[in-house]
């Protein structure tokens, strides 16, 4: 028979498991809102798996029971003060419930932009079966268990974010914002241009001719070492190979990249100019009804045709299958502009071969998606519309600036400036575009708040002064000798790419909001919360963090990233998660499972909404604040 002490322990870990159960399952709790403090009271008695023994009539060693009423409160109504995960004894034990969408906290962009407006859409929903496929709720990448730290002190100020330190169940796919993205021909097309778009990858028709120039070749004989031979062997006639140095490595590496981008750019010239070509094929048909119009159009683009096979020096069929998929390239041109061209991935061949999706409907996607399209790839490669100068258009860029400086709409109509979007609550709005976070030095000096004291770990390791408090591998700015792969994509990596995000102007009254242009897995990285680390603010929109000995906020109203643009959902498919980075606490925005097309969202906490005159705008079923309406 377990002790009083262990079964107490047992009694609490089994109320916390149903508790949690509750909390994920997806209930309609509109029928408690008449109970002032609904709960439910559970007992279940424990004893020997054999309960009788059908032969021999003897019963097993009895067990024990045990009993524990779980507090709904918090569920149920969630604005009562009972604190959700503190364990309240009465007369059995009393556990209260966390919220059903326990996210963390975001910064909301209308709220920080406008005063007067409420938060946003982007929702995800909660499964059951999926709960119950992860009873366990394992992290999964990034997505990992957050570790309690010491609270924020409460006051009277709202809109203050925070990093709850809690578990998330997995959720449902949120909702595409206009499209969802599916695994259809044209789908993979948009996403392929979108992954061009943000790859780096660098198309300047400036710099083709200069790519193959060099003094010496730099893919010559490579090491072909024989079975049996330490070192290497000649490769020819000449003085034997020898091992690359660092240097000519390097050169080779440098080199094979031109080439890469020179063979990039010349398939976008070869696309842009068949398409092209397919205009002036049609242009010259016309030519030549309008001057002999007695002659049918059809004999025309004969004619037409036996001219241009002749100059191709191909087979009039092999010239009409080519031009089959040329037309293809014309049509996506016509709708989703050139950009739609020069950075389409290989599949344009194969969607304009088999035509599959090409209808009404699909171009009318490509035509509202052709103001975003542009607005990208004039901020992100500000070169490539020197390549229109070989089919006769402007190599003037329209879109100047940041990525973000823009807001696109998802109907088609023409971007809009970011500072015009808050003009009318902000006469004197200005927003800069930052990487890194900046520390106010009116309030902190030259010290960091985010500094948090080496571990244990780290002090014992000598090769090393900055140990992962998660996965306690060894951290570093150099990529060479980073082990640390939390979040590869913005911390110890060799090249930082930008993040496939955008900044869109929603429908609903809440200003902006932030778009996932490709999908991200569960537990990826989205980006850094970044801004001012300031303290004291209030009435403001701020993230309020802690490092347990000293409290700080990260202000984004004026010097910022992306992320100050996520909305609040009360069912969000993101989350803010603390890491420590090279002894510094930063805040990063995780995935819950992000499909392409739809709005990042966050939970914003109980203490942002806590006497605050704005409303909820996130449309959810689950919506926590939709009272307040």
């Amino acid at each position: 028979m377990p002790s009083e002490e262990q079964i107490a322990a047992f009694r609490r870990q089994v109320a916390d498991t149903i508790a949690d159960e509750l909390a994920r399952a997806n209930i309609d709790w509109a029928s408690f809102d008449r109970l002032t403090r609904p709960s439910v009271c559970i007992e279940a008695e424990f004893q020997d798996g054999l309960v009788e023994n059908s032969s021999a009539g003897q019963r097993s060693s009895p067990g024990f029971t045990i009993s524990q009423v779980i507090d709904l409160t918090n569920i149920v109504s969630p604005r009562s003060s009972v604190d959700p995960g503190i364990i309240v004894p009465s007369s059995g034990t009393h556990t209260a419930i966390a919220p059903h969408n326990t996210g963390t906290q975001a910064s909301n962009e209308n709220s920080k932009g406008s005063p007067s407006t409420g938060t946003r859409n982007g929702n995800s929903d909660t499964s059951d079966n999926e709960s119950r496929e992860d009873p366990s709720r394992m992290a999964i990448s990034g997505l990992r268990p957050t570790r309690p730290a010491i609270p924020v002190v409460e006051d009277d100020t709202q809109r203050q974010m925070q990093v709850l330190h809690e578990n998330f169940p997995k959720r449902r796919k949120a909702e595409a914002v206009g499209y969802a993205m599916k695994p259809s021909t044209l789908d993979k097309l948009i996403t392929g241009i979108w992954e061009q778009l943000h790859s780096g990858l660098g198309i300047d028709p400036v710099e083709l001719l200069g790519q193959f120039t060099t003094s010496r070749p730099l893919l010559g004989d490579t090491i072909r070492p024989s079975e049996g031979c330490a070192g290497p062997v000649s490769s020819g006639p000449g003085p034997s190979s020898v091992l690359p140095s660092g240097r000519q490595f390097s050169d080779t590496t440098v080199f094979c990249r031109k080439v890469t981008q020179a063979s990039r750019t010349c398939r976008s010239i070869e696309v842009i100019v068949q398409a092209r070509w397919v205009e002036h094929f049609d242009a010259y048909v016309d030519h030549l009804a309008t001057t002999s119009p007695q002659t049918s159009v059809t004999r025309h683009r004969k004619a037409a045709l036996v001219e241009a096979s002749a100059n191709f020096g191909w087979a009039e069929k092999e010239l009409r299958n080519k031009m089959a998929i040329w037309r293809g390239y014309k049509e996506i041109k016509d709708a989703g502009g050139w950009a739609s061209l020069v950075f389409a991935g290989i599949g344009i061949y194969r969607f304009c071969k088999y035509r599959i999706g090409f209808d009404a409907e699909s171009m009318l996607r490509l035509r509202n998606l052709r103001p975003a399209l542009e607005v990208a790839a004039d901020t992100l490669s500000p070169n490539w519309r020197r390549l229109l100068t070989l089919v006769g258009d402007s190599s003037e860029r329209v879109y100047a600036g940041h990525p973000h400086d823009w807001v696109v709409c998802l109907d088609g109509s023409p971007p809009v400036p970011l500072r015009k979007t808050y003009l009318q609550w902000d006469s004197y709005f200005e927003y800069k575009h930052i990487e890194e976070s900046i520390i106010d030095q009116a309030v902190w000096g030259s010290d960091d708040p985010r500094w948090t004291p080496p571990s244990s770990k780290a002090v014992v390791r000598a090769s090393s002064s900055f140990v992962c408090q998660t996965c306690s591998s060894e951290q570093s700015d150099d990529p060479k000798l980073n082990c640390c792969y939390c979040f590869p994509s913005l911390f110890g990596c060799a090249t930082l790419t930008p993040s496939p995000v955008q900044v869109f102007r929603t429908t609903d009254g809440r200003n902006n909001g932030l778009m996932a242009l490709c999908a991200f897995e569960r537990g990826a990285a989205i980006g850094e919360f970044v801004g001012v680390i300031t303290k004291g603010l209030r009435d403001v929109d701020v993230m309020e963090n802690t490092t347990g000995s000293a409290g700080y906020q990260i202000w984004q109203g004026r010097q910022g990233n992306f992320t100050r643009f996520v909305n609040h959902s009360c069912n969000a498919n993101a989350q803010y998660q603390e890491f420590t980075w090279l002894n510094t606490q930063r805040v990063i925005l995780v995935s819950k499972g992000i499909v392409a097309g739809s709005e990042i969202t966050v939970d914003y906490s109980g203490k942002y909404w806590k006497g605050l005159d704005k409303i909820c705008l996130c449309g959810e079923k689950s919506c926590r604040y939709k009272r307040d309406r």
